[in-house]
């Protein structure tokens, strides 16, 4: 060990970084993104208006113009909206504000890998609880669970990645009601159901949403993300918040795309469309298991070990993401990306070739 290493903490040392390898790729079907881009006329009016600005003046502080459009889009005040480089960037501020060591945490497995990362950062107490038979949240466990009242921080994510599974809003209303800490709810794909769990934090203040804009809105290379919350809370969160988080530039597009409803919604029905066209043709397959989502992927699972079809399809120049070592009931699973029509047709007709191929007899 390099004679400075004794500097970092025990746990950091301990723990396996979160990566996800570059690859060349012909069809990325890997991170859950969206597969339309702006338009080009679009991109071209939004970089003519933001050429004029000055790029020599830090951003806002604040974020305000971009709050103010935000939360009219929402029907919230603005005060109730926390805005991040990413909504990884808040569940870092509020985990490292809320969770000292030792403090316990409650996560249902498996999910985004980064809540667990950041609460061994954070030396928290980590309680797990695994989806039921069925992928759906085991809420009467949940519940049981809550029964510690030491319980600072539940994470729910809904729909989750990487299964698709859908958290009810009665359910959720009952976590609540049970919950003496916080509940942080992660809407990623929020836009794929219209669920509607923000009204609940009308009757319940220990409700906190995360949204972004890298998934159906589009703009995962911006890294835009916010947390809904009462006011005094998110008055709190923000005192964690580095100046200046959000560059001038991300700030510009996201406010410009809350103009594009119809384009954005157009984009998600034409996504959802797409899904159960894809969701149909895999179960056309007798060697493929797919798995209801609300999302915009499918999680599948094959006879063959993951990593083997994941490499024989990148060999062919298609990129999904492998999971099978998240969590042991994830054996044999990858997750799939919604792409575009194209991008969907080419991953089924290169999935029928590497099952013919691993179906071959070893000579």
């Amino acid at each position: 060990m390099s004679e400075f290493l004794h500097a970092v903490k025990p746990v950091i040392l301990a723990i396996e970084p979160y990566h996800l390898k570059d690859r060349d790729f012909r069809i990325k079907l890997n991170q859950n993104e969206s597969p339309y881009d702006l338009p080009r006329n679009l991109k071209k009016e939004i970089l003519a208006e933001f050429s004029v600005l000055s790029w020599n003046r830090y951003p806002s502080y604040t974020n305000n113009k971009l709050k103010e459009k935000l939360a009219k889009t929402l029907d919230v005040d603005p005060s109730q909206l926390l805005i991040g480089n990413g909504s990884n960037e808040l569940l870092q501020i509020l985990i490292s504000l809320v969770l000292p060591p030792k403090s316990k945490i409650l996560i249902v497995t498996p999910t985004f890998l980064i809540y667990q990362q950041l609460a061994e950062i954070a030396e928290a107490e980590i309680f797990t609880l695994d989806f039921d038979e069925n992928w759906q949240f085991p809420v009467a466990e949940i519940l049981s669970l809550l029964k510690d009242k030491s319980i600072t921080l539940t994470i729910l994510c809904s729909p989750n990645s990487p299964t698709g599974c859908f958290l009810e809003e009665s359910d959720l209303a009952q976590i609540l009601e049970a919950s003496t800490g916080l509940v942080l709810l992660d809407e990623a794909y929020y836009e794929f159901t219209q669920a509607q769990y923000l009204k609940l934090q009308g009757s319940y203040e220990n409700l906190i949403v995360s949204r972004t804009f890298s998934k159906a809105m589009g703009l995962a290379g911006l890294r835009i993300g916010y947390f809904m919350a009462r006011t005094k809370l998110i008055q709190e969160l923000s005192k964690a918040k580095l100046p200046y988080n959000l560059n001038i530039f991300s700030e510009f597009v996201a406010s410009k795309l809350l103009d594009q409803r119809e384009l954005l919604e157009r984009n998600v029905e034409e996504i959802v469309t797409e899904k159960q066209k894809l969701s149909a043709r895999l179960q056309e397959f007798q060697q493929v298991t797919v798995f209801q989502s609300h999302a915009n992927f499918l999680m599948i699972e094959t006879p063959f070990p993951s990593a083997k079809v994941f490499e024989e399809l990148h060999k062919r120049g298609i990129l999904v993401r492998d999971i099978s070592n998240y969590h042991p009931r994830l054996a044999n699973k990858l997750r799939i990306t919604i792409g575009t029509p194209a991008e969907n047709q080419a991953f089924i007709s290169e999935l029928e070739a590497v099952l013919a191929e691993l179906n071959k007899p070893v000579s």
